[in-house]
């Protein structure tokens, strides 16, 4: 595994509504699962480049996100969060990323890093009364083509 990579996870600022979310919630209540209290959902990109998170945080507040509706974190290893079920997905290794590649030309052309790798995906936060077997049912049926995409759950005392 690369260990030269950092997570920028760009999310709504709290007084901005996910509307995301909520269509997320809406399709989960379609599909026959009750009890989800809230859906968040957060763009993630995977820098792969040997840099210092100084340089990391200059792509996420120059380059990445809406300073009036968005704020972001950077991060090496996901976190579990009290009371939430966390989804990330990614595209497949040999499947393209126009938005990855794109990110990646505009910190080549920025001149922050002159060798970069940037893979997206997206990260999902579910809190409510669910157990593993709907959550995969929900990653399954709504939230990754798992024809192209890869997800991985994170919970407190759950592993994949």
């Amino acid at each position: 595994m690369n260990r030269n990579f950092w997570i920028i996870e760009i999310y709504k600022k709290k007084n901005i509504r996910d509307v995301f979310g909520q269509d997320i919630k809406k399709s989960i209540e379609e599909i026959g699962i009750s009890g989800i209290e809230e859906v968040k959902v957060s763009n993630l990109y995977k820098i792969e480049c040997k840099t210092n998170k100084k340089n990391v945080e200059k792509i996420a507040k120059e380059l990445l996100i809406d300073k009036v509706s968005e704020d972001f974190s950077i991060y090496k290893k996901t976190r579990t969060k009290k009371d939430f079920w966390i989804i990330e997905i990614f595209l497949k290794d040999g499947v393209t990323d126009p938005v990855g590649e794109t990110a990646r030309n505009t910190i080549i052309e920025s001149k922050i890093l002159d060798q970069v790798v940037v893979k997206t995906g997206k990260k999902y936060y579910i809190k409510g009364k669910v157990n593993q077997f709907q959550i995969k049912e929900i990653c399954e049926k709504i939230l990754a083509n798992t024809l192209i995409q890869n997800y991985f759950i994170f919970k407190k005392g759950f592993d994949k």
